[in-house]
């Protein structure tokens, strides 16, 4: 009776457990259709068994599609083995964790998955297939791989403007044009990861390149690109007319290069890629070209050239600082040469003056003397031959004086200082013209009353040396000067019929008269331009400024 009387609860635990049993595989169920990550089973065949939402969403195959198909439905064609592998080691019992892998959508595209596959078991233990959890990590990928390149790119930023600071040291270290452009060079290869470089000179007629310095060109390429014109096949010279940087990224399919000379050096040098790049002064000027090269086709990026750029304001700054210094240089080469052609002028015209002291004024004074020892030893022999012989020294006496006069005017006019450049100028043109018996006609309109005295010091020198060549060389007996005041400046010409002369010879002889006028009118801001030729006249034309005080006093 006692096991009779038991039997109905055994019954009821029996129900129990299932309903609980089920319970436990209802919220499992929900667990995993829920669940953010692709669930998926499959037999040891490979073939899907279940399918959750997640791996609805993530394959984009609905689960009557997937479940009753074979698992390389979303493997790509190229992972096929990676799949065998797969199933070989969940029939071994082996656990996966979290292999990084790709699979592929129904749409086709390609997402990066970490799987965790687990083998599945029967109730008696025996492995009959695998469950896997996949979850997209394509955007994680993404992210880690654009923070590698971001490492990368600001480790290589780093060692650029490491690069930077270094050459801008050794720039300011070193002391020649060479040295200093071989370090751009050196520079320019190590920033751009280019195999050879260069940099040009803008030449002087403004449409050519001079080559300053080269690394790694053939020997015949640096001569051949030694001067570069508008319009040659080179990137240079069609930076330089474009006046903007050109990359060509393999010479060998350039259009511009097709057939020419240029090609077939950089074919000699081993150059398939190279750019060139403007060099402009500050202003906006331009100075030259630096060029890199490399030895296999090769398109430098704008992450590339951010830094290059700089390299290249330091080049155009080193270039503008060399041409600078070659102008500072031929300057005061042209300055020593006038300052010795003064100093020679200067001895020269001292020994004229003593010249004329002592071969004709102090000869003519002492005849005076002499003549009047006469006359005192001997005396008249009547008051008419007395009064004749004092008329005469007397006459002799003015003579003398007036040509002391005309020397001292040579040096220094009063007429300038005091009455100003008209009265000056016409009174050397009277006393000019009495000595040398020459016709000089002069005109003067609107000069002002106050000149500053450089400026009539200076246009009364230049008349005074351009009259002056006028009598020792041109052969002709009369001239013309020309004063006229014309808005802001003072005009002066003089004009002779004579026989004219080459003004190149006359610059660069032993005179120092055309070189004179030039200087002194350079120095308040004037011109000069003389037009003759032989057997035509000259006519000398020179251009004063009348606000030279003003500027002056700024």
């Amino acid at each position: 009776m006692t096991d009779d009387k038991s039997a109905p609860p055994r019954v009821a635990t029996s129900v129990t457990a299932l309903e609980r049993s089920e319970e436990i595989r209802a919220r499992y169920a929900a667990i995993v259709e829920s669940s953010a990550d692709a669930i998926v089973a499959k037999d040891l065949d490979g073939v899907i068994s279940a399918w959750n939402a997640a791996a609805e969403r993530m394959f984009e195959y609905a689960a009557h599609e997937a479940i009753g198909h074979p698992i390389t439905m979303i493997i790509p064609g190229d992972l096929l083995d990676e799949e065998l592998d797969i199933l070989r080691r969940l029939r071994a019992g082996e656990r996966i964790e979290q292999r990084e892998t790709v699979r592929v959508t129904r749409s086709g595209r390609r997402i990066n998955v970490s799987l965790t596959l687990s083998p599945l078991r029967d109730q008696s233990g025996r492995i009959i297939g695998g469950s896997k959890i996949a979850r997209d990590i394509t955007e994680a990928r993404q992210a880690r791989a654009a923070l590698r390149q971001s490492e990368q790119r600001l480790a290589r930023e780093v060692a650029r403007a490491k690069t930077l600071q270094s050459i801008s040291t050794r720039l300011i270290s070193e002391s020649t044009p060479e040295s200093l452009y071989a370090q751009l060079l050196e520079a320019a290869v190590e920033l751009m990861g280019a195999d050879a470089a260069s940099v040009q000179m803008l030449a002087a007629d403004q449409a050519s390149l001079k080559l300053l310095a080269w690394k790694n060109f053939h020997p015949g390429s640096a001569t051949f690109w030694q001067r570069v014109d508008v319009g040659a096949g080179s990137t240079c010279s069609k930076a330089l007319s474009d006046n903007e940087r050109v990359v060509v990224a393999d010479v060998e399919t350039s259009e511009f290069m097709a057939g020419t000379q240029d090609l077939d050096e950089y074919r000699r040098s081993g150059i398939r890629a190279v750019q060139s790049t403007p060099l402009r002064s500050r202003s906006g000027r331009p100075l030259g070209m630096i060029s890199t090269h490399w030895q296999t086709p090769h398109d430098p990026t704008e992450e590339d050239f951010r830094f290059f750029d700089v390299l290249a304001r330091q080049a155009a700054d080193l270039i503008e600082r060399t041409l600078a210094e070659e102008t500072l240089r031929e300057s005061e080469e042209a300055l020593s040469g006038l300052s010795q052609k003064l100093i020679e002028a200067h001895e020269e015209e001292s020994t004229r003056i003593a010249r004329e002291l002592h071969d004709d004024i102090n000869q003519r004074l002492a005849l005076v003397s002499v003549r009047l020892g006469y006359m005192k030893e001997s005396p008249a022999e009547s008051a008419a031959d007395l009064e004749q012989g004092i008329g005469e020294v007397s006459q002799e006496i003015s003579n003398i004086v007036a040509d002391l006069r005309a020397l001292s005017h040579d040096l220094h006019s009063p007429r300038l200082e005091f009455l100003g450049l008209t009265e000056a100028a016409t009174g050397f043109c009277e006393e000019l013209s009495n000595r040398h018996g020459v016709t000089i006609d002069v005109q003067c309109e609107n000069i002002p009353i106050a000149l500053p005295r450089e400026v009539s010091l200076t246009l009364y020198r230049v008349m005074q040396e351009a009259l002056q060549n006028v009598v020792k060389h041109s052969a002709s007996r009369n001239a013309t000067v020309t004063l006229n005041g014309h808005g802001d400046t003072v005009n002066l010409t003089v004009n002779d019929p004579g026989q004219g002369f080459d003004p190149s010879v006359a610059v660069g002889g032993p005179g120092l008269g055309l070189t004179s006028m030039k200087e002194r009118l350079k120095i308040i801001g004037g011109q000069l331009s003389i037009h003759t030729q032989a057997g035509s006249g000259t006519t000398i034309q020179a251009v004063a400024p009348l606000c030279l005080a003003v500027r002056q006093d700024r």
